[in-house]
């Protein structure tokens, strides 16, 4: 190897510097601006992404906010405290991107995209964002024996899905620690002592209320919460959620200087931190520990599959409280109302609604990236439509509290005939708890044996 000066060695590093400064930056950069003031929002925003790109979040996430603090108006920085927080909360984006677009099937376009990742986000998003695009301005066949089919495949996942079902496709890619679990819940005591007894096997968890100090005490969601905050400004107004106060132009007004430019990656980073919250709760609301860990299902599932399986109960009076204790405890995991707060449901829906609503923003193409999601969700809120409540809101969180909650209203019912096949013979009290719980399942009938 020949010798190389100091200077020689100096010199050729200073400019691979500059070139990676250069092209980490857009072509509106004021490049002088950078050079003369460290402390310029430009010159902030190009120190953060090389803090982003090294892995120093916390670095990247300082200097973002001091450029924001000095243009609180600028797209660029929010769109970067949004990378920086999703990574911060350790969502496992890309796997997350890769379901959404197993999720969503056919688009040509999509279906190329997982080879192509690249492991940094901001590129992989504009990849995204380019395929659907693409997918959006591609004629689509009309017609031909591919649409028919597309056709029927669309009807039957519509006639099918349900937010549970996506949700448990996506459940896994968050991860919460027993820390995190204690936090955003306490353990639940049945009522009855046969009811202690017959679901010992399969303890719950009672979900808390949601609010900022809630959202403040979990890391994970801690730094999505921060998503909102910095990117609300500069979504489409379609994308807002009713039932969010966060979303709401009074709490965060639309920026003057939205732009269509980055429309794609601010999107996907608002759609993927409402989905972690999502998942977040989700995974308290399907709690699951010991041998219903092992088999797939929820705690609650387990219950209903134990109490399915009784054959028979020693005598009325067990067979009342192990009801109750069921009932009670649907009603504990899925309350209707929380005061001064939203439930861990509530909560759920309104994030999903949000992220559903962000992929629509994106492009016609939307059912392409996540068809899973926007299928369930109108499935969801179709189902809505036949239960009765003072807002759509509360339609809705009873639509989703029936999906959790169907295989139970079945149990029972199964339950009630076995012990009481006669027309009108099964007693009223346990009808009455049949009632109680059937009534977010749209279309169930009381059993033959109820009066």
């Amino acid at each position: 190897m020949g010798f190389v000066s100091k200077r020689s060695l100096l010199t050729g590093l200073a400019g691979l510097m500059s070139m990676m400064v250069m092209t980490s930056c857009g072509p509106d950069t004021n490049w002088t601006k950078i050079w003369a003031d460290d402390d310029g929002v430009d010159s902030l925003l190009v120190r953060a992404r090389a803090a982003y790109d090294r892995g120093s979040f916390s670095d990247a996430a300082s200097l973002a906010e001091k450029a924001l603090k000095e243009d609180g108006q600028n797209e660029g920085g929010a769109i970067i405290l949004g990378y920086i927080s999703l990574a911060q909360g350790g969502m496992d984006s890309f796997s997350l991107l890769k379901k959404l677009i197993t999720l969503g099937g056919s688009g040509s376009n999509l279906t190329a995209v997982p080879e192509k990742l690249t492991g940094h986000w901001e590129v992989d998003l504009d990849l995204m964002s380019d395929a659907i695009a693409k997918d959006a301005a591609t004629p689509q066949p009309e017609n031909t024996q591919a649409a028919k089919t597309m056709e029927r495949e669309q009807k039957l996942l519509t006639a099918t899905s349900s937010l549970t079902s996506t949700m448990d496709t996506l459940k896994d890619l968050v991860d919460l620690t027993d820390s995190d679990k204690s936090t955003l819940s306490t353990d639940y005591v049945d009522a009855t002592n046969y009811g202690k007894t017959f679901y010992a096997d399969y303890p719950l968890v009672n979900p808390q209320a949601v609010n900022d100090t809630l959202r403040g005490a979990v890391p994970l969601l801690s730094y999505l919460n921060r998503v909102p905050t910095y990117l609300c400004g500069f979504i489409e107004d379609s994308v807002r959620d009713v039932d969010d106060p966060r979303d709401s132009t009074t709490t965060c007004p639309t920026s003057a200087r939205r732009s269509s430019k980055r429309k794609g990656s601010i999107h996907l980073i608002w759609a993927f931190s409402h989905i972690g919250e999502a998942l977040a709760f989700y995974n308290i609301l399907n709690y699951s520990s010991g041998a219903s860990a092992t088999a797939g299902i929820s705690n609650l599932q387990g219950r209903v599959t134990k109490y399915q399986a009784m054959t028979s109960f020693p005598d009325l009076g067990k067979m009342v409280d192990a009801s109750t204790d069921l009932i009670n405890s649907i009603d504990t995991v899925f309350p209707s109302a929380v005061s001064g707060s939203i439930t861990q449901l509530a909560a759920t829906l309104s994030a999903m609604n949000s992220a559903s609503q962000a992929f629509a923003a994106m492009s016609s193409s939307t059912v392409e990236i996540s068809k899973g999601i926007s299928t369930s969700m109108t499935a969801l809120k179709t189902t809505a439509g036949s239960i009765s409540g003072s807002s759509e809101s509360a339609k809705q969180q009873g639509a989703l509290k029936g999906q959790f909650t169907s295989s139970a209203v079945t149990a029972l019912s199964v339950q009630i005939l076995a012990q009481y096949p006669t027309p009108g013979s099964a007693p009223a009290d346990l009808c009455a708890q049949f009632v109680t719980l059937s009534a977010n399942t749209p279309g169930v009938t009381k059993p033959a044996s109820c009066p």
